[in-house]
């Protein structure tokens, strides 16, 4: 019985358990799922701020050319100073094209247009690009991620006057931008030049519409590191002048991507997008150690790539690893403590159906439960048979040698029926001397063997033969009560007695 409530209550406890468990696990994955959302809104917003400063500059950019459009009458003589520190180098043109050499300009300006005086009164204004980068690289720090500054390269493309100038310098003898400064006679071709930097047709549209256009990831030719172009048209009233490109360095996107404040979880984060178009992944971050990606984000991270976010099931193991442990340790607690309150609450029901003297049951132990019992058993043909005893001179031995000893005597004879019994049939001092057995699965011949080692064991353990008994024994039949079995029980037992008292006269 006890093990049946244990088991019951142990599935109940980890049903209870697990469900808890189950619950808290499903929203700390649900919370990760969130995470790397968080993770790529981060890539995203870093982009999306490039964006925004390339944006700026080309505004600055505008604002300063036209205003230098306004004081062209008072630019000549600077143009002829300019214009006589040309450099050139082979057929290309410009300025800081093997060294630096001029000082109010940071990059490196290349032209195949011969022409000076047309582009001179340009270079004044190129000094925005720097100005404005800096101003802006102040106020931003990505996602989590400060202290570091892109590697962005920014290149401003004139369709006017057909030159290139890049924010750093070039050495003009090692590389030339050649894709576009592509003919002899210095014009530069937008629809070519943007083919070969991954921009399609329709998003060339955009961009000489006045919008803002990403590229494809490409390699480019001069870093050879894999990029993405940002290109933003570069107005002069209400015609394009140019174009502010902004390489932003894939390697470098992925420092906005990472989770400084999980290092741990970095280790088993993987990034790569999606071409929309061809389906080819391109990787950003792998894993340190892979195994099955349980967790997953997407998004679109440009028009043309879709971002994905996957976390690996070994850092959700190694996550949840501390509530694993606490989900055993709180079962193991929770089925110890059940136990404990079995035993206990058994140990209490035991005590309340057992006689203190003999360590038999009482009456207590005659429950609707147990006649329910009885009466099921003898209902499929179990035989089931009641022995009534009652022990023989108890008042003789009270008058004579005094209750102590009487005592003994039903101490005595309720050991020795509890002996002398199963554990699967009832030993019951019914109150004083009366005693009753209830032998389970045992005919009324076979009862009479269980008197019998009654009788050979008060031999063993009573050479005095201070201890006798009589008894009565009836077989339960079908329909039979207790109450009923245990009254004609005690008439056959009254029938030993005056039997036995019959033989001494």
């Amino acid at each position: 019985m006890i093990r049946q409530k244990y088991i019951s209550a142990i599935i109940l406890i980890v049903v209870c358990t697990t469900s808890l468990f189950t619950a808290l696990a499903v929203r700390n994955v649900h919370d990760l799922q969130n995470y790397l959302g968080y993770v790529a809104e981060n890539g995203k917003s870093a982009l999306f701020h490039e964006e925004s400063i390339n944006q700026n500059i080309a505004t600055r950019l505008s604002r300063e050319f036209y205003r230098r459009i306004a004081d062209a009458h008072s630019d000549d003589s600077e143009r002829a100073s300019i214009c006589q520190q040309l450099e050139t180098e082979g057929n290309i043109y410009g300025f800081n094209l093997l060294k630096k050499n001029r000082n109010n300009l940071e990059g490196t300006l290349q032209t195949r247009n011969t022409s000076c005086n047309e582009w001179a009164g340009d270079i004044g204004a190129l000094s925005v690009i720097h100005t404005a980068e800096r101003a802006a690289q102040s106020k931003y720090s990505f996602s989590n991620y400060s202290g570091y500054t892109f590697r962005n390269i920014r290149y401003y493309i004139d369709l006017a006057h057909n030159y290139i100038y890049i924010n750093q310098l070039v050495n003009t003898h090692n590389y030339t931008f050649s894709n576009w400064l592509e003919g002899n006679n210095g014009s530069i071709n937008i629809a070519h030049s943007a083919h070969t930097i991954s921009i399609d047709d329709n998003a060339l549209k955009d961009l000489l519409k006045g919008e803002t256009t990403l590229s494809h990831i490409y390699q480019d030719g001069y870093t050879r590191n894999n990029i993405i172009s940002m290109l933003t048209p570069v107005f002069l009233g209400d015609k394009v002048k140019g174009i502010l490109i902004t390489d932003i360095n894939v390697d470098d996107l992925v420092v906005s991507f990472n989770t400084v404040d999980r290092p741990l979880l970095w280790r088993f984060l993987s990034l790569y997008v999606t071409d929309n178009g061809t389906g080819i992944h391109i990787a950003f971050h792998k894993p340190y150690i892979k195994s099955f990606a349980l967790i997953s984000y997407e998004d679109s991270l440009t028009q043309y790539y879709t971002l994905h976010v996957k976390l690996d099931a070994f850092y959700v193991i190694i996550a949840n690893l501390w509530l694993f442990l606490l989900y055993l340790l709180g079962t193991w607690a929770l089925c110890r403590y059940a136990y404990k309150q079995l035993i206990r609450q058994t140990l209490l029901s035991r005590d309340n159906v057992t006689d203190a003297m003999t360590g038999l049951y009482n009456r207590k132990v005659i429950t609707p439960e147990l006649e329910h019992k009885i009466r099921s058993l003898v209902d499929r043909a179990i035989p089931v048979t009641i022995i009534a005893i009652d022990s023989d001179g108890l008042k003789r031995i009270n008058d004579s040698l005094g209750h102590h000893m009487g005592d003994k005597a039903i101490q005595t004879l309720g050991m020795v029926l509890g002996n002398v019994i199963r554990k699967s049939d009832y030993g019951i001092r019914l109150g004083g001397d009366e005693f009753c057995l209830l032998l389970i699965d045992y005919t009324l011949n076979k009862s009479r063997e269980v008197i019998t080692r009654a009788q050979k064991q008060l031999l063993t353990i009573d050479p005095d033969k201070l201890v006798a008994f009589s008894w009565g024994a009836y077989q339960l039949r079908p329909g039979d009560t207790l109450d009923v079995a245990m009254l004609k029980a005690d008439e056959l037992l009254y029938q030993h007695k005056r039997s036995k008292y019959e033989e001494r006269r």
